[in-house]
């Protein structure tokens, strides 16, 4: 392959990997909704080909606003041969979110799009399967519920790893502006908050994923996995769900693991969920659609074109986001957390050492930034001179930008995930690590100031591992790609066990945080454990505004 752009290499290294495709006979499996025919390929070194059907229905063509329903069988062989239609993407510019080209040049990875889009994906070594099964993954996608798609290819998994993989589309459209009460807006066709819709029905994305979460636990057996060893991963939204699932799963959990990597919905804004009473986004967008006056208003919402629909969500400045239901998402996260009142699974959990360039304007300002996250009532004119002072001194920050996505870093992301951490290390085993390395090697001079930015963790382990002859990687990265791929696996494996470092609370606490990345050697990479209270110093700044977050913003 050839660099020619990144947004020409980010699709076909996230969607497929350098591989030989097999011409022995295709690969079939039969589900509980009939049988399907995929292909197999084969990886450098791997344990075994693997097996790949694409683009499976794990439900029928939704019905625009309503749940989906499961698919009709059929009795032909279904072609599993290539992904399906990604859910519907979103992309507009904010003062506040990263520009649009970055946007669509960096995270767009959706080859095509549709409403019809409740596909799934399988990944399976085709060697002898263990008599219980392999163990399961299933990955669920992130880009701040208003994007994202399950066109990951996760042969590595499979072919390296010795697990079956699964990745999913679920719902996804809204419009992004990156303030507190909307960090990343999710979808009209995933959460449309209607007057006509009743509260337990609006998730319709969260609904999407506990089917496929349902659907893996009926046909894992199929591609010779084990039901009753999935771990569910997620990246930013994704993680924010599976930290949902964990809290909505208290009991008996359809998973016996779970990872987050960047992002939990029980600590700080990351948190926040929409006032199911506050219909003003929805009443925009139907005067826009020119459905505001209409008897049947979700009638004729659903008549409206997707692509109109779209388009006017845009207009109409309409930001739809999750509503706390109680049953989809639990109210009080934070104190469930605390009184142990979730899912009893292992967690590992993590953040970038950088999250916050690749979510904040490259042109933001200082006092822009504070504005938008930290301003007056909840953090007074005094503790934002003396927060905006401690980045200042750090001589690594040398712009408006360096600063704000430092601390967007910092209050956002990593802090929350630490207190996260520890509260799930009272009740779980709990694993935590901190991604850094940068990826400066790999963006090209026009990403370069991205270095350690959102998302670089599973665009590398995505992607670059399973490239014979180490295609655009440094060494370094290489080595550190496949480290992180057997982190992963290692904890799919064996989640009692935990990846390879000690546990939150253990007796090397405080010395139990992974710090992935440069080892201080050329050609080496992997974990350094390193001490959290000289991690997450400058996390003490924030530690009494979370509270405040939780009593008057958080449900």
């Amino acid at each position: 392959m050839k660099l020619l752009s990144f947004s020409q290499f980010l699709l076909p290294v996230y969607v497929g990997v350098e591989a030989t495709t097999s011409s022995a006979p295709s690969p079939t499996a039969v589900l509980d909704s009939g049988p399907i025919v995929g292909l197999t390929t084969s990886l450098p070194a791997g344990i075994a080909p693997v097996n790949k059907f694409l683009g499976i229905p794990y439900a029928a063509r939704p019905e625009r606003f309503n749940r989906a329903k499961k698919p009709e069988p059929w009795t032909r062989p279904f072609n599993a041969s290539e992904f399906g239609a990604s859910c519907r993407q979103l992309f507009v510019e904010s003062e506040l979110a990263p520009e649009l080209e970055l946007l669509k040049g960096l995270f767009n990875t959706a080859s095509r799009e549709s409403e019809d889009c409740l596909f799934i994906n399988a990944f399976a070594p085709t060697s002898p399967q263990p008599p219980e099964g392999r163990p399961v993954v299933l990955f669920i996608s992130g880009g701040g519920w208003q994007q994202g798609n399950g066109e990951a290819d996760m042969s590595g998994f499979a072919a390296y790893e010795d697990t079956v993989a699964f990745t999913f589309n679920y719902r996804t459209n809204g419009k992004p502006t990156l303030r507190p009460r909307c960090w990343a807006n999710s979808k009209v066709f995933g959460f449309p908050n209607s007057p006509d819709i009743p509260l337990e029905e609006i998730n319709l994305g969260l609904y999407d994923q506990r089917l496929a979460i349902e659907w893996v636990q009926a046909n894992a057996r199929a591609f010779g996995g084990d039901p009753a060893k999935v771990t569910i991963w997620g990246e930013s939204a994704g993680s924010l769900s599976v930290d949902i699932h964990v809290n909505a799963y208290a009991s008996s959990p359809p998973f016996r693991a779970a990872m987050m990597f960047s992002g939990q919905m029980s600590i700080g804004y990351l948190g926040s969920t929409a006032n199911p009473q506050d219909t003003s986004y929805w009443d925009n967008l139907t005067t826009v659609v020119g459905c505001q006056s209409s008897k049947d208003q979700l009638q004729c919402m659903r008549a409206v074109p997707e692509d109109d629909l779209v388009e006017a969500m845009s207009t109409a400045g309409s930001a739809f986001l999750p509503v706390t239901d109680n049953v989809t998402i639990p109210s009080g996260r934070a104190e469930r957390w605390r009184q142990g009142e979730v899912a009893k699974v292992p967690i590992l959990t993590g953040t970038i050492a950088q999250e916050g360039r690749g979510l904040i304007n490259r042109n933001i300002s200082i006092d822009t930034f504070f504005a938008a996250y930290l301003s007056e009532p909840l953090v007074s004119r005094k503790k934002q001179e003396m927060i905006l002072k401690v980045y200042e001194n750090d001589p690594r920050l040398e712009t408006d930008f360096d600063v704000a996505a430092a601390i967007y870093t910092d209050f956002t992301w990593q802090c929350p995930q630490a207190i996260h951490a520890n509260l799930s290390a009272s009740i779980n085993p709990t694993w935590r690590f901190y991604f850094n390395i940068s990826m400066t090697s790999l963006l090209g001079e026009k990403y370069a100031w991205l270095e350690k930015f959102h998302g670089s963790d599973v665009f590398l382990l995505f992607s670059m591992p399973t490239f014979e002859n180490n295609t655009f990687l440094s060494p370094q990265l290489y080595t550190f790609a496949n480290y992180l791929r057997g982190v992963v696996g290692r904890f799919v494996r064996n989640p009692d066990v935990g990846p390879g470092w000690p546990a939150i609370g253990s007796r090397y606490t405080p010395f139990d945080v992974a710090n992935l990345g440069d080892v201080g050697e050329e050609n080496a990479a992997g974990a350094t454990v390193v001490d959290e209270t000289i991690l997450d110093e400058r996390c003490k700044l924030y530690e009494a505004i979370y509270p405040v977050i939780e009593k008057y913003v958080l449900s």
